[in-house]
């Protein structure tokens, strides 16, 4: 299926592809994540609070042998609640410590998604500037095909009219042939460069894009020094690389206060409701009798107060209270752990120093590469577009002579083809400058400000 062409500009290209781009779109969700873990709850900072209720059920058939005990079948339910709040007082430095951590890991992600951004955008880039390219060097061998076929019309008219012999017919007719093989196998190149920026875009390959930007530059020069400058400060690898420095420094300090004592206090309430279902004995029955007089039976002795009945009954109960405890821990000794940790840490860091210095000379040496590269092709495209314009007058002329019969049909086809290759180098040193210009840019760290594309932050 084919779709309708839509025109599509340089600056809609990238602004399409990282809305479809899934690289950016995980790391903006990932700097999302950071954002919203850069809070002192999550550092520790504040208490914890915690409430905790449970219920006890238990069934118990018992004949104690202690007398108070209540024997026969005991059902008792019990239900506990407690609520406690636990503050941190000192931690040795750590919540502090760890709340620049989040921080810094946030700036990380933001760094992170920024670098993921840079990429996309150089290679829609490079993908938008290799097809206009293509279609440059597509239109290219049109002109010269279509300059083929008027000069094989013309000889073809010359040899019906007697000035013209079947050899030159034939001559015109394989060059005809060339350029039209030249020109379609051109078209399908660039119809591949328009698949792969639908690819670079996430958009389907059939989907056909009119490109409205051209192949042009503007000449610009740079001052190395203002390159450097900004590079070391802006380039995007470099500040994520000192990021990671701080969190070895940080990760150092944290390393350190495991030494300190940790002190936390805890406050709280807690209560209890119970119920116990038993036998407990109750005085509800008759008087009873408790002796009789000299043995005698007629003259019983009754007490005056009521016999003990076992009688089925539901007790209740409640407890409540509070608390307020300090807690202080101090580790004396742990094998150790902690000076290796510490001297583990202090050794991470100075390999996170040795990274930056490596990294900075990696970038100066691609910097100076990257600029003299530039400043090269900047005089290779000046020279190619003087030599496309005298290759196109040139050929103007070739071809007039060649109608006057002052030039030969060779003599003219090494014309047409030095303008071919002429109009070709041009094009191809516009695209390198381009290109060139691009790798400077993401250099300095200028790319996502130049297109307004940083990463948005919470």
């Amino acid at each position: 299926m084919v779709l309708a062409q839509e025109p599509l500009s340089l600056s809609q290209a990238i602004e399409r592809g990282l809305q479809n781009n899934l690289d950016v779109q995980i790391q903006q969700l990932e700097t999302d994540i950071a954002s919203r873990n850069n809070v002192w709850g999550q550092a520790g900072a504040l208490p914890v609070v915690n409430f905790s209720t449970n219920q006890n059920n238990n069934i118990t058939y018992r004949q104690p042998a202690n007398p108070f005990a209540v024997p026969g079948q005991n059902i008792s339910n019990n239900v506990n609640a407690q609520l406690d709040v636990q503050f941190v007082l000192f931690n040795g430095f750590s919540i502090r410590l760890s709340k620049r951590r989040l921080e810094q890991l946030e700036q990380l992600s933001y760094g992170n998604a920024t670098l993921a951004i840079e990429r996309v955008i150089q290679s829609i880039i490079l993908g938008y500037y290799t097809a206009l390219l293509e279609k440059q060097r597509m239109d290219v061998r049109k002109r010269v095909m279509d300059f083929s076929r008027e000069r094989l019309d013309y000889v073809r008219l010359r040899k019906e009219l007697g000035g013209a012999i079947t050899f030159d017919v034939l001559q015109e007719q394989n060059n005809y042939f060339t350029d039209s093989t030249n020109y379609l196998l051109q078209r399908q190149v660039y119809t591949n460069a328009l698949r792969n920026l639908n690819l670079l875009l996430n958009e389907p390959i059939e989907k056909e894009f009119v490109l409205t930007d051209s192949l042009t530059y503007r000449d610009e020069s740079y001052a190395l020094e203002d390159l450097r400058n900004k590079m070391n400060s802006t380039n995007t690898n470099l500040r994520n690389q000192y990021i990671n420095q701080e969190l070895l420094r940080i990760n150092t300090g944290l390393a350190m206060s495991a030494r300190l004592p940790a002190l936390t206090l805890n406050v709280g309430a807690n209560g209890s409701l119970d119920w116990l279902n038993a036998n407990f004995g109750a005085r509800i029955g008759p008087p009873q009798v408790i002796g009789y007089v000299n043995g005698d039976t007629n003259t019983p002795v009754i007490s005056n107060q009521n016999s003990t009945v076992q009688v089925r009954q539901t007790n209740d109960g409640y407890s409540y209270g509070a608390y307020g405890n300090f807690a202080l821990r101090y580790t004396l000794f742990n094998g150790g752990q902690f000076n290796r940790n510490i001297e583990n840490a202090r050794l991470r860091e100075q390999i996170g120093k040795l990274s930056i210095d490596q990294l900075r000379l990696s970038l100066e040496n691609e910097l100076l590469i990257t600029y003299d590269d530039y400043n090269l092709l900047r005089q290779v495209a000046t020279i190619a577009h003087a030599k496309l314009q005298a290759a196109e007058l040139n050929l103007q002329l070739a071809n007039e002579r060649y109608k006057n019969g002052a030039l030969s049909a060779i003599d003219l086809r090494i014309v047409q083809e030095n303008y071919q290759n002429a109009a070709l180098e041009n094009y191809q040193a516009i695209y390198t400058v381009l290109a060139r210009k691009t790798d400077l840019i993401r250099l300095t760290g200028s790319l996502v400000d130049e297109y307004n594309a940083r990463p948005v932050e919470k």
